[in-house]
């Protein structure tokens, strides 16, 4: 029994993990290890992301937000009628817009962080080895699987789409059969409380594929599969490991939203604070809609700076799952394992099928990219 004490040999951890499953904690670490070896290539791309989804909503708001508050401001109180057609109409139309640019925009934003995600995967699958990934290289490795992630990408929004629309349509039809429909106090709670009882089921099946589906943009970039087959991919990697999924991903969830709340609370609080007072106490409709704009503007950009840390070190805890549910089924660790063996970096993503030699711009640019680093084994 002691000799086998004495025998043991730690698993080999070349870079950001040990090659062997993983626990909750180590998860974790490897994340942030990740994201702070590979800066540039993931706090910089979630930066960039971050900030121009920030601009694209600012702009969608001065544009249309700006615009219908112009309007609801510009409005007599003492004249407008609401049982004038004309003048709810034209109310009525400026929400209509604003709404379908926010819609727009947000649909737009979620197409481009499914990319952003896929291509996080890359560094993240690199540190695992101990390899540095830039900027360039990143993306290079990122590009051939850049249409089945926008695929992907649209596939979940049309999914979104249809459960929303399924959702409406059960819960008029209950309220047209209940007769909830009408104005009456009893009505508006039963409309309400059943609104709540049916979202519920509703929010428990989406919250199940989510997280079948988690891993199919890592599937997607590292296996180089379709959008279908990473669906596919991801389903079969989760089969038995649901929980292990679920609670570590949305403890990582958790973890980012805190610092994020931490941080963007207290500026969008003084913002809000300090503005009045540059302002005057009487600010003119469009001082208070200038106001509105600097808050938000403010408020976007430290939200972007915050954004780019928690995103990269959610789509590493991501990428890190997928690592450990293959180690878990495949023997994926035994893969690394050869891999890191040789000492040599081709340039590529560890275990995708695809060498990097194969991909335009992924090769190494200098000797030092074959070297691996000693002395992290057993660590």
């Amino acid at each position: 029994m002691a000799s086998g004490f004495t025998n043991y040999v730690a698993p080999p951890k070349p870079g950001v993990i040990p090659l062997r499953p993983l626990g909750l904690g180590e998860i974790l670490d490897g994340a942030f290890q990740a994201a702070r070896r590979n800066g540039k290539a993931m706090f910089g791309s979630a930066l960039i992301f971050q900030l121009a989804t920030t601009a694209l909503t600012l702009l969608v708001m001065f544009l249309t937000l700006g615009r219908f508050l112009s309007d609801v401001f510009g409005m007599d109180p003492n004249t407008f009628n609401e049982s004038d057609p004309a003048a709810m109409e034209a109310l009525g139309s400026g929400l209509i817009s604003f709404s379908v640019s926010i819609l727009l925009a947000s649909f737009l934003a979620v197409i481009i962080q499914m990319v952003l995600q896929g291509a996080l995967v890359v560094p993240v699958l690199r540190a695992v080895l101990n390899r540095k990934t830039s900027f360039g290289q990143m993306w290079h490795l990122t590009r051939p699987r850049v249409g089945s992630l926008l695929l992907l990408a649209i596939l979940y929004a049309v999914a979104t789409l249809l459960a929303i629309l399924v959702f409406t349509g059960i819960l008029v039809a209950l309220f047209l059969a209940m007769g909830l429909l009408d104005n009456t106090a009893g009505g508006v709670l039963g409309a309400v409380a059943l609104a709540v009882g049916l979202s519920l089921p509703f929010l428990a099946l989406g919250v199940w594929i989510g997280t079948k589906v988690l891993l199919a943009p890592a599937a997607i970039v590292v296996e180089n599969l379709g959008a279908i087959a990473g669906i596919k991919r991801s389903w079969q990697l989760t089969r038995n490991n649901f929980w292990r999924t679920f609670g570590t991903s949305i403890l990582a969830a958790i973890i980012a939203g805190v610092i994020a709340g931490i941080i963007t609370t207290p500026v969008s609080f003084l913002a809000g604070l300090i503005m009045p007072m540059l302002l005057g106490a009487n600010p003119t409709p469009e001082q208070a809609i200038t106001q509105l704009l600097i808050v938000q503007a403010i408020s976007g950009v430290v939200g972007a700076i915050v954004g780019a840390v928690t995103l990269a070190f959610q789509a590493g805890v991501m990428a890190l799952i997928y690592v450990d549910l293959r180690m878990r089924r495949d023997g994926f660790d035994i893969a690394l394992l050869k891999e890191s063996e040789t000492g040599k970096d081709d340039g590529g993503i560890p275990g995708s099928p695809v060498p990097g030699t194969l991909v335009p711009g992924a090769f190494p640019t200098g000797p030092e990219s074959y070297t691996q680093q000693p002395g992290n084994y057993g660590q």
